[in-house]
């Protein structure tokens, strides 16, 4: 007695991705190509297989109207008793030796409300045709599958599928090219053989020849490789189709001629993001096809997966018994884009041209610090779609450059260890100088992103000077303020990349704490009650700047005292009204005989200072209005040869001062960079 099969719960437990709703069809078009193969036809019978699409007859009205269901016809060997008794039998094994699970008609049921079979056959009691519907109430005792004598006298066998059911209707394609480019996609291995039988699609009173299709558009360009892997071998066969019949480059991996998974290349190869163009200016997509007796023979049984590796599970405590032999996915795949690249190398190379002349242009206008990495472009040029743009150009240099970092970092470590073991002295050096070039290169990288980080704020500076003066909706002095040190904050809160007081004075770039535009008795290393504000203070064992906005000190002076002051003050532009009292020199003076004489602390201790008598600098920042003009005039500041500034010594206070008019500060800041700028070619961005 034999053990029976509830075909609905079968069916149940059946797999069809809703987003493969073609692949009942798929099976239903194998099993007419393996009756052909069986049937053995005379040398002048052709094996003929048709594909009849029906699409929903009340919607007749539209031009592609879904489709509900498929007609596929053949002349193979048609349901003799061999072949019935398989159908009949659940995981049959009668086409094990061709791929076979015996459970390719479930999955019609599984899209399909039903399947309509007719099949003639011929035995020695002559043709006979069995005529029966397959649905979940199937009874293969019904007298319905009784062969009954035939009418016609050729054997072969047709299976209508029926009523496409919601889900799958909805992904299932409407435009006739769509079901060729999936049908010869999907068999593409079979129409590779010499006997491929003919593929017909008949869809809206029209006629398309498959195989002439493949010949025509898939198989002209095709190419074929081999790889190992662990001993087994696999095929890569590679095909380029008009971009008319594809909207993605694939690589299809497949088992007994079908296919299973596919990978989108552009996920692997960048340079794949869009249609390629070939030597004859036609556009065109990839598609590769990996094939092997082993992928045969580790497919699942619904055949919409392989059983590759261990599996990435949280459950799985130790590796599976002898899954450490299987291959993994990835393995494969790494294999094969090997071989894609090189089918595609011509292409490539001129995609890859392109490229490098955009990065190119933006490395000299933009960024120099990447120079570098224009040595060996190929480590990073496939990683970039065709057609970068500037943030992806950036982002992709960026972590080049880190990773260069990176490798020269455990290059040095690695020198470092093998030095006490390496008895060949010129060996060592040969070594040692090859990593310091590199290293080098990338101390060149640093300087030119930092010069070339000047070169934008000087720009910007420029720019804002120029505009014209209006209090109301443009505040220079604000814009100018945040440009050197951003008001409101503490070198706590921002990093030192931000903080640009190099503009005035090259010195003034080295102090580590920094307080801007707020009162005095509200920064934590000033211990006073003065409400005055300072532009910019600074603390340092060798230098302190404050005006009234803001605050630096060295948190490593090691107890050192403080040796000397700078002070830095700006004035509203174009300011003309200045009273006798607002010497902005005098003023700057009061703090630093305040610091001068102790008033002030750090973290609740007393800065040191190293006598009252520490020597201190005032640089004021402002437009040298005729008034300002006459002030310092009267308090004796002597005028530079430019007539854009003044300067001077005032002994009762013992500070030197300079007063600088903003466009002279401008320009002073690009004279001392400009041989910078001029060595990396930076140019002006206005």
């Amino acid at each position: 007695m034999s053990i029976k099969v509830n075909i609905e719960n079968q069916v149940r437990q059946t797999t069809v991705l809703a987003w493969r709703p073609l692949l009942p069809l798929f099976e239903a078009v194998m099993n007419s190509f393996q009756a052909i193969k069986e049937a053995n036809l005379p040398f002048d019978i052709p094996g003929r297989v048709t594909i009849e699409v029906a699409r929903r007859p009340d919607m007749l009205n539209i031009d592609t109207p879904p489709i509900s269901g498929f007609r596929i016809t053949d002349n193979g060997i048609g349901l003799d008793d061999d072949n019935w008794d398989s159908f009949n039998t659940a995981f049959s094994p009668h086409k094990l030796n061709r791929g076979g699970k015996g459970l390719g008609r479930f999955t019609w049921l599984k899209a399909f409300d039903l399947a309509k079979v007719q099949s003639t056959f011929k035995d020695k009691g002559g043709f006979h045709t069995r005529s029966f519907t397959f649905d979940v109430n199937y009874d293969s005792d019904d007298e319905r599958g009784l062969p009954k004598t035939a009418i016609q006298g050729h054997t072969g066998t047709t299976v209508e599928l029926v009523a496409l059911k919601p889900q799958y209707a909805d992904q299932c394609p409407r435009q006739t090219e769509q079901f060729i480019q999936k049908l010869v996609e999907h068999f593409i291995l079979v129409f590779l053989e010499k006997d491929c039988p003919s593929l017909t699609l008949i869809d809206l009173g029209q006629k398309h020849d498959l195989n002439t299709i493949f010949e025509k558009d898939f198989k002209a360009a095709a190419s074929a490789h081999t790889f190992l892997i662990n001993d087994h071998e696999f095929t890569l066969h590679g095909f380029r189709l008009p971009s008319s019949r594809a909207t993605k480059h694939k690589l299809v991996y497949a088992a007994d001629q079908r296919s299973v998974l596919s990978d989108k290349l552009a996920d692997h190869v960048p340079n794949l993001a869009g249609r390629l163009i070939d030597d004859e200016g036609k556009s065109f997509f990839y598609l590769g096809i990996v094939q092997s007796l082993y992928l045969s023979e580790h497919v699942n049984t619904n055949r919409t997966d392989f059983e590759f590796g261990n599996p990435d599970d949280a459950e799985l405590e130790l590796p599976l018994p002898g899954h450490d032999q299987l291959i993994p996915k990835a393995d494969i795949r790494s294999k094969a884009l090997a071989f894609v690249q090189d089918d595609l190398a011509n292409v490539i190379e001129s995609i890859n041209s392109a490229k490098l002349d955009a990065i190119r242009r933006y490395v000299h206008r933009d960024a120099p610090q990447y120079r570098i990495l224009l040595k060996h472009p190929e480590r990073f040029l496939d990683k970039l779609t065709p057609m970068p743009q500037r943030q992806e150009i950036e982002t992709a240099l960026h972590r080049e450059l880190f990773l260069r970092e990176t490798e020269l970092k455990k290059e040095s470590t690695r020198i470092i260890k093998e030095a006490g073991k390496i008895s060949d002295y010129q060996q060592y050096h040969k070594q040692f100088t090859k990593f310091l070039d590199e290293y080098n290169e990338l101390g060149v990288s640093a300087l030119a992103q930092y010069v070339a980080h000047r070169r934008i704020i000087l720009d910007f500076l420029e720019r804002a000077i120029n505009l014209p003066p209006d209090k109301k909706n443009f505040p220079i002095e604000k814009v100018v303020h945040d440009l050197v040190f951003p008001m409101q904050f503490t070198n706590e809160d921002i990093p030192s990349s931000e903080q640009n007081l190099w503009i005035i004075d090259e010195r003034l770039t080295y102090h580590s704490f920094v307080s801007s535009d707020k009162k005095n008795k509200v920064i934590p290393v000033i211990d006073c009650n003065d409400q005055q504000r300072g532009d910019i203070v600074a603390l340092d064992e060798h230098s302190m700047i404050f005006d009234e906005k803001v605050i630096f000190s060295d948190e490593n002076r090691k107890g050192h005292p403080l040796n000397s002051i700078v002070v830095i003050e700006f004035k509203q532009p174009g300011r003309t009204a200045y009273k006798e009292t607002e010497n902005p020199v005098l003023q700057a003076t009061r703090v630093i005989n305040a610091i001068r004489a102790g008033k002030y602390k750090h973290k609740g201790r007393k800065i040191p200072i190293a006598n009252a008598e520490i020597p201190a600098t005032i640089f004021v920042i402002a437009d040298l209005t005729d008034r300002l003009k006459n002030i310092l005039v009267d308090f004796g500041a002597t005028i530079t040869p430019d007539k854009q500034g003044f300067y001077g010594y005032h002994s009762n206070h013992r500070v030197y001062y300079e007063v600088v008019d903003y466009t002279k500060m401008l320009a002073d800041a690009i004279k001392r960079n400009q041989r910078f700028f001029d060595k990396l070619n930076l140019v002006d961005s206005h």
